[in-house]
C-alpha cells in the first residue's frame, strides 16, 4: 500500500476526473491521500472533499503564494475549524515562507509564526513549505519551541539542512524532484537519511516527473517516485514500502486499513 502525502485534489484540473482518478489509484494500492490547503477560500470544499471520499484527508492553513487574498480574521477562522475538526482533519498547513512568492518577508512571516502559534495551542502538526528560506524557518521553529513535528514539504536540501529538521520532528517530502538525472544533491540526500525520517508526495498537479509527457502531475506517479527512490536505497522494496506507509501514520493521524 501507498500514501501520497501532498497532493492538491481540489485544484479545478482535478474537478472533472476525480471519480475515476480515485478508482485508479485504489487499483494501484495508493490508498490514503493529503490535500493540504493553500487559501481561506478553499477551506470548505475541500473538507467536503474529505468528507465525502474515504482516501483523502486535508490540513488546512495558509501558503505565503496565496497572501494576496488573505485577512487577518482568516486566522481567527483558521483557529476554530481547527479547534472543531473531524477525523479527517490531520494537520495545519501548507504554511512557510518562500523566497519567490510575491508577498513581502514581513507579511509572510507574521502569518507564517501566527499559524505556527495556533498549531503549538492545538497539538497539531504542520505541513511546510519553505524555499530558499530554510535557516530562516529553522530559527523561527527553535524560537518558537514548536516539537510537534510535521512534513517537510517536496524537500531538496542538504544533508545537514535536512538533519536539523528532523530533530524537530519533520518528515521529508520525497517527491519527483527526484527522478531527475540532474539532482544529484537531492537524490544523495534521500539515498542516505534514516528510511523513518521519509514520505512519499506528488504536488500534483505540480512538479512533474522527469520526461513527464502529460500536462499534469498526478498522485499515480507516486509509484515511479517510489520505484526511483528504491532505486537509490538499499533496502529490499517490501521494507521500504512498509515504512514509507508506516511513517505516514507515525505523523498523522489516520485510519487503519
Amino acid at each position: 500500500m501507498f500514501t501520497d502525502s501532498h497532493c492538491h485534489l481540489d485544484f479545478p484540473c482535478f474537478k472533472d476526473e476525480l471519480d475515476p482518478l480515485l478508482a485508479a489509484l485504489k487499483q494501484k494500492g495508493i490508498t490514503k491521500l493529503v490535500i493540504p490547503a493553500t487559501q481561506a477560500s478553499a477551506w470548505p470544499m475541500i473538507k467536503e472533499m474529505a468528507s465525502a471520499h474515504s482516501p483523502l484527508y486535508y490540513s488546512l492553513g495558509i501558503h505565503p503564494h496565496f497572501l494576496d487574498s488573505f485577512e487577518e480574521v482568516h486566522l481567527a477562522h483558521l483557529h476554530d475549524m481547527l479547534l472543531s475538526r473531524d477525523d479527517k482533519c490531520i494537520a495545519l498547513g501548507e504554511i512557510g515562507l518562500d523566497k519567490f512568492a510575491q508577498a513581502s518577508q514581513t507579511q509572510q512571516e507574521w502569518v507564517f509564526v501566527k499559524q505556527v502559534e495556533i498549531a503549538l495551542q492545538l497539538e497539531l502538526p504542520i505541513i511546510l513549505h519553505c524555499v530558499k528560506k530554510q535557516g530562516r524557518v529553522l530559527a523561527i521553529l527553535k524560537a518558537l519551541n514548536f516539537q510537534q513535528g510535521g512534513v517537510y514539504h517536496a524537500f531538496s536540501g542538504s544533508l545537514e539542512v535536512a538533519h536539523e529538521f528532523i530533530k524537530l520532528g519533520f518528515k521529508l517530502g520525497v517527491g519527483a524532484v527526484i527522478t531527475y538525472p540532474n539532482s544529484t544533491k537531492t537524490r544523495q540526500t534521500f539515498a542516505t537519511l534514516p528510511l523513518d525520517a521519509l514520505l512519499l508526495e506528488t504536488d500534483a498537479p505540480d512538479m512533474p516527473l522527469y520526461q513527464q509527457q502529460t500536462k499534469n502531475n498526478s498522485p499515480l506517479n507516486i509509484i515511479p517516485i517510489f520505484e526511483c527512490l528504491a532505486s537509490l536505497r538499499s533496502e529490499p522494496k517490501a521494507q521500504l514500502a512498509t515504512q514509507l506507509y508506516n511513517n505516514m501514520h507515525n505523523i498523522f493521524s489516520l485510519s487503519n486499513d
